[in-house]
């Protein structure tokens, strides 16, 4: 059964057999969205690969960036904007896989209502305010991007920057009219809460949250590792994709999660391929709104031979 903990410094997961490669691999805590090396240990694929696939816990993708800049890790999950600040600051990091995916046809955030607010249309937020989980971030851009384009000014909306925990309390109580909101929260609330739109979609339809990167001097090092890691990671995302119930438990002691709401919100796809056009929306959006010093090419970001 797998063994976790969340530390302000990241700490061993899980030990594995000392006689494979080890490979140090950082997660983010509390997200389904992060978790595909978890599965990836706990059902094998990496052990079937030959790899010793030692897990750390990080509370945010930051760290794990900094992580694999200064050796402490071999690769981790981030996101694509970690990623390309980054690389723009001459970090040497690449993605060798995409991972967790957005699909605007199951969704597991986004703007979201009391049932009896009136709001619905972009132009109706004017005037109001909106709680999101940071004020600089993807989801404010794409926030703002959906207002646009649906014939709002975003400037005559206030963003609040809160807790995704506190968001529910903050709309019973009126100091918000909407909220960004994320799985499991979705689903604990549902019968309270309207969604309205899921603004990743202005994005793109399907573009990843999270990608797995590593420092390019170590991939040069142990391509072959690389190589294999992605390959099992990928054989992950097939397994996990199709195999909710066999990951529900693994979810559930990963985020804390009970197995009721596991069973019953949306659960995140992961991706078996690694394409620049996956990444260029996302990108191009952070650019568009100064999230990422300057404009980046995907393939850049990506590490040779990782391109599939």
């Amino acid at each position: 059964m797998l063994r976790w903990t969340i530390a302000a410094a990241a700490l061993p997961l899980r030990a594995g057999a000392q006689t494979r490669p080890v490979l140090r691999v950082g997660v983010e805590s509390g997200a389904e969205t992060f978790s595909e090396p978890v599965y990836g240990v706990e059902a094998g694929f990496f052990a079937r690969a030959g790899l010793d696939v030692q897990l750390s816990v990080f509370p945010a993708a930051g760290p794990i960036a900094a992580a694999i800049a200064g050796g402490a890790l071999d690769v981790g999950a981030i996101d694509v904007i970690v990623l390309a600040n980054a690389v723009n600051r001459g970090v040497p990091l690449a993605a060798i896989a995409a991972s967790g995916l957005f699909r605007v046809q199951e969704p597991s955030s986004g703007l979201c209502v009391l049932r009896s607010s009136p709001l619905r249309s972009a132009k109706s937020f004017e005037g109001t305010s909106i709680a999101v989980g940071t004020l600089v971030s993807l989801t404010s851009i794409a926030l703002r991007m959906w207002l646009t384009r649906n014939g709002a000014d975003p400037a005559k909306v206030q963003f609040v920057e809160m807790r995704f925990a506190e968001m529910p309390a903050a709309l019973q109580r009126g100091n918000v009219a909407a909220a960004y909101i994320t799985e499991p929260l979705l689903t604990r609330y549902a019968d309270e809460l309207t969604f309205v739109v899921a603004p990743y979609g202005v994005i793109a339809d399907t573009f990843p949250i999270s990608v797995i990167v590593g420092g390019r001097s170590w991939l040069a090092q142990n391509a072959d590792g690389a190589r294999r890691f992605v390959a099992a990671l990928y054989e992950t995302a097939r397994w996990a994709n199709a195999h909710h119930k066999e990951t529900a438990p693994l979810l559930a002691t990963y985020t804390k999660l009970e197995p009721e709401i596991i069973a019953r919100m949306h659960r995140t796809q992961f991706a078996t391929t690694l394409e620049p056009a996956m990444l260029q929306p996302i990108l191009d959006a952070a650019a568009s709104y100064k999230l990422i010093e300057r404009q980046t090419n995907a393939v850049d970001l990506i590490a040779a031979g990782m391109k599939t």
